[in-house]
């Protein structure tokens, strides 16, 4: 059985519900109703044609205290029941980070998670910050319930301060 990563700048209707729909309130977050962005580019772990991982990337820039920085925004990430624990999204995700720091030129990634999966990006290098991050709803802004990482690029130092994302999160 072969183990591919692709990227693509969108999922077929097949592999959308072959890696969202197996379950319900698969990131555990649904019930929130939280409005999200699409991402712009799709690393998807296959094997044997099956999609069974997805890390999503997108190209933008939050507000940190008077400071603009350009970020690469990782979301979506997911693995079908039976391809988790099986290192796909450890390898889907040092790939997103080479093409963000590679083909976009961002300063830092950044992503939203739940504490419980916390330990998992940090093994990866990923910070957590400290202040907030507020980001745009249907409903007006507010301070995200989510904790938020981000991955330095080229030695870089996240200034810290307070985040404003423009728009709705990823």
């Amino acid at each position: 059985m072969a183990i591919n990563i692709r990227l693509e700048k969108a999922l077929t209707d097949e592999e959308h519900f072959a890696l969202f729909g197996w379950g319900e309130n698969i990131f555990g977050v649904e019930d929130k109703r939280f409005s999200w962005r699409p991402k712009d580019w799709h690393f998807i772990v296959e094997e044997d044609g099956r999609a069974l991982s997805h890390v999503g990337v997108m190209e933008t820039s939050v507000r940190v205290g008077e400071s603009d920085i350009k970020v690469g925004g990782i979301g979506g990430v997911v693995s079908v029941p039976e391809a988790q624990g099986r290192g796909n999204i450890h390898a889907a995700m040092s790939r997103a980070a080479e093409f963000m720091h590679d083909k976009l030129g961002v300063e830092f990634g950044m992503l939203f998670c739940l504490p419980r999966l916390v330990p998992f990006y940090a093994r990866q290098n990923w910070q957590l910050l400290t202040d907030p991050v507020e980001f745009e709803q249907p409903s007006g802004r507010v301070v995200s319930p989510f904790h938020s990482m981000v991955l330095a690029f080229d030695n870089r130092v996240w200034p810290g301060g307070e985040v404003k994302v423009g728009g709705f999160p990823w």
